[in-house]
């Protein structure tokens, strides 16, 4: 919820060495591949350095910010506090952030250049590089820099430059010592000027590949704008390079300060720092971190109060404005949005979009209400179409979705500090005091469904006010259905499911992209495959011994839809393969991130969807599998693809499926799936199988007790086993196996409900819980003609001993061959 203002006018590298659990991947170049595609009318091109989609949005500046954010009282004891309390276990400084972190990926994968007022995503380490620190290299003509604005100390030097040219003949390359492996958004703080390249070229290397991200710096600069996020690795093999290439040599290249990752605050505003994620700050601190270390840059331009919280509510309209280069560009291809959550004593529903003019119409942006209007409405209509997808249904408002009140006019949206430079509004996605609202944004796939929705509604806006110039298409929605599937060596064919189109999800593809990877988590620039209806590609001469993953996006004169889910394939050329089967689809409340706050250790819900599933699960399973049989060729599918009428499970020697959190509301086993799993195992199939809700689902919610209790050979003991930790039991196939933990939400997501089993008859117990609350592991050994099974009451994949998971695996698969 907004707070209003009066209608007045108005050498340096730190690096964050923090403690982090990593990721136990390793990573690895990809070798050379020959790409054919099915259908035969298709073709692909090898992307060896990937780029930024471009889609409609290519060309237009978006100014995103979520509201609010943990503030110091800096005119008293300097305490920090958030803006707004705790209710129905949100905060909404906190889900502003979140909702704005998902918006920003949308206009990123539609081609905008996004200016965040907050930091994007979740990465408490923090890289930032200056022009001329260690680290930082220059290759060919470059000289230094005079403007008068820089990142950088006074007397250092401001920035380098190099005249741009249609090719390439010089790059600065900054080269960051990356404190611990994971996800970090890059930034680059660039000034702006008329005689800037207008496509200056920022080349991010990261683990697994390249990619190219193009700004017009004259239309924006003086602070950071967003390059993407990236998968990078302990040490130093990732960097970025500022590149002199452009369509135009009348211009200037700018390299002057790169950052990686986010940080955790450090301002003390009079009662020490704040202890929390940079992103959980309130945008000033942002801004002020970064202008405190640049010259040329007045508190004036970002601030009109000394008083912090009062000074939260301008920040982000001033700083946009400064940041924004009116004299290159037209209002209609840049503007500003925030996000909120609203409060009217409980009982109010749904969206607003906020507008101002009602006591002072030099308050309202040129088109204001349009961009109110069109945000809101179609968020609302959106998710009201959506209906029975979600856990409530969405509040209808019909057409009542924007607000001007007759009170007071919204600083954070006040064209007195914007000056017609861009439109601007808040969206009030629901009401944070109401129950059933505050549950479904505590809710990933809602808060993912108002992103989307407020994508489509700013494209809606940008086609009304330049006349249709924008492209009507929007982002095509996710592919499923993956299958990783391979028949000979050095060879792998990836087939997938069109993505749906409709109202609400997107338009229709037009062609995808084939994304490969080493790891599983830092991807190449992709390769193209043409044609909406193309279903497959196969990739040749790969290296046998190399365990290759895989995700697919579509594309089409939008942008680029999200990723799908990661499939993976061993092209080792024998037969009988593994299957591993990702069946945790689950995206819901009941998964949202629990993050502590306050002294006494109260726990608010966060919308991260890496916290709760990433849909890249099968990495820890297929890491085990080659340690454990490095010569057994591998295989993996999404459970949609296996329950295609087409799909044989009879050529595998074994699947491992993979349920993770899933339950009952998704099926941890439907009844195809069932059907199809016990045919496969009567006809002397091997299944081993682990999540943590499938005895609850199966049998307490009666989602298939028979199949349970007589093919799977284990009965529902209880839904909680209260903790984190298993041991081995002497005579199974996990004898002599030590205490282990399993994940409580520190490494990959929290299995906060891991079931207990006992076995039925033909089964025994292989593993038990630590606190001796039953069996957390039951093997079944196989029998006239029937196969083998395991399965167990947690994730396999969230034990968090990469080689422990490997020596289970190795006794499974042992298990299963000895039959």
């Amino acid at each position: 919820m907004p707070d209003r203002l009066p209608t007045r006018v108005r050498p340096f590298c730190r690096r964050w060495l923090l403690s982090l659990l990593l990721v136990a991947c390793a990573a690895l170049r990809l070798h050379a591949a020959d790409v054919t595609a099915k259908p035969s009318a298709s073709s692909l091109r090898v992307e060896t350095v990937g780029t930024q989609p471009h889609g409609g949005f290519s060309g237009k500046i978006v100014y995103a910010h979520g509201g609010h954010g943990i503030t110091a009282d800096n005119k008293k004891d300097g305490r920090w506090s958030f803006q707004r309390g705790e209710g129905h276990e949100m905060i909404e400084d906190l889900g502003n952030f979140d909702q704005m972190t998902l918006l920003v990926d949308y206009l990123f994968r539609a081609g905008a250049t996004v200016v965040p007022l907050r930091p994007v995503g979740h990465q408490i380490c923090e890289v930032v590089m200056d022009n001329d620190d260690p680290g930082v290299t220059f290759e060919g003509a470059w000289t230094d820099g005079k403007g008068p604005i820089y990142f950088g100390q006074l007397g250092e030097v401001p920035y380098r430059q190099a005249r741009s040219s249609r090719t390439e003949t010089a790059h600065a390359r900054y080269r960051p010592h990356i404190p611990a492996t994971g996800f970090y958004p890059v930034y680059a703080w660039t000034s702006s000027g008329k005689d800037r390249a207008i496509d200056q070229l920022y080349r991010i290397h990261y683990s697994g590949g390249a990619s190219e991200v193009n700004v017009n710096h004259r239309g924006v600069g003086n602070g950071l704008v967003y390059l993407g996020t990236y998968y990078f690795v302990r040490g130093n093999e990732g960097f970025v390079e500022i590149s002199n290439r452009s369509q135009s040599a009348e211009g200037i290249v700018v390299a002057d300060m790169i950052r990686f990752g986010n940080g955790l605050g450090d301002i003390d505003r009079g009662g020490g720092v704040s202890g929390l994620p940079r992103e959980d700050e309130a945008g000033l601190y942002w801004v002020k971190w970064h202008t405190d270390r640049a010259q040329g840059i007045a508190e004036s331009d970002y601030r009109e109060t000394d008083v912090d919280r009062q000074a939260t509510i301008s920040l982000s309209p001033r700083y946009a404005a400064f940041m924004n280069a009116e004299g290159e560009g037209r209002l209609k291809d840049r503007v500003f949005v925030s996000f909120h959550s609203n409060a009217s004593g409980g009982k109010a529903r749904g969206v607003l979009g906020l507008f101002n003019g009602n006591n002072d119409r030099n308050t309202a942006t040129p088109n204001q209400l349009l961009l109110a209007k069109s945000l809101a409405q179609e968020v609302n209509d959106d998710l009201v179409e959506q209906d029975g997808q979600f856990e409530h249904r969405w509040h209808n408002r019909k057409k009542d979705t924007t607000l001007d009140r007759d009170d007071i006019e919204f600083g954070e949206i006040n064209n007195r500090y914007i000056h017609d430079e861009f439109d601007a509004t808040i969206v009030e996605v629901a009401f944070h005091d109401n129950k059933l609202d505050a549950q479904l944004m505590r809710d990933a796939r809602v808060r993912d469904a108002i992103a989307r929705a407020t994508y489509q509604g700013l494209l809606n806006y940008f086609r009304a006010v330049d006349n249709n110039e924008t492209p009507a298409t929007r982002l095509p929605s996710a592919v499923t259905g993956l299958h990783a599937s391979t028949t000979a060596p050095g060879s792998i064919t990836i087939s997938w499911t069109p993505p749906e189109s409709n109202s609400y999800l997107g338009d229709t593809a037009t062609g995808y992209r084939v994304f490969v990877s080493t790891n599983g988590y830092g991807f190449d620039g992709g390769l193209f495959v043409a044609g909406g209806n193309t279903t497959s590609a196969t990739l040749a001469t790969l290296d046998p011994q190399t365990i290759y993953y895989f995700k697919v996006a579509a594309v089409n004169a939008g942008g680029q839809s999200t990723g799908s889910e990661v499939v993976a394939a061993l092209p080792s050329g024998g037969s009988s393969p593994v299957l591993i089967v990702n069946g945790f689809d689950r995206l819901d409340r009941g998964l949202a991130f629990k993050q502590r706050y306050g002294k006494r250790g109260n726990t608010v819900d966060r919308v991260r969807p890496r916290s709760c599933n990433s849909l890249d699960y099968v990495v820890q399973a297929a890491t085990a599998i080659a340690a454990a049989a490095p010569e057994v060729p591998l295989e993996s599918a999404s459970n949609e693809a296996v329950l295609q009428e087409n799909f044989d499970l009879t050529k595998y020697r074994a699947i491992v499926w993979m349920l993770g959190n899933e339950s009952a509301a998704d099926h941890t086993f439907d009844a195809a799936e069932q059907a199809k799993i016990k045919k496969y195992i009567d006809n002397g199939g091997n299944l081993f199988v682990s999540g943590a809700e499938l005895g609850w689902d199966l049998d307490h919610e009666n989602g298939g007790r028979k199949f349970l209790q007589e093919t799977l050979r284990a009965k529902f003991a209880a839904d909680d086993a209260d903790t984190h930790e298993a041991i081995g039991i002497e005579g199974s196939i996990f004898a002599n196996v030590p205490k282990f933990a399993f994940d409580d939400g520190t490494l990959f997501y929290d299995t906060s409900h891991p079931d207990v089993f006992a076995p039925s008859p033909g089964g025994m117990a292989a593993l038990n819980y630590a606190n001796s609350a039953g069996a957390a592991a039951v093997q079944v050994a196989g029998t006239d003609g029937h196969g083998s099974v395991v399965i167990l009451g947690f994730p396999f994949e969230t034990i968090t001993d990469a080689n422990l998971r490997a020596d289970l695996m190795k006794r499974v698969l042992a298990f299963f061959s000895a039959k």
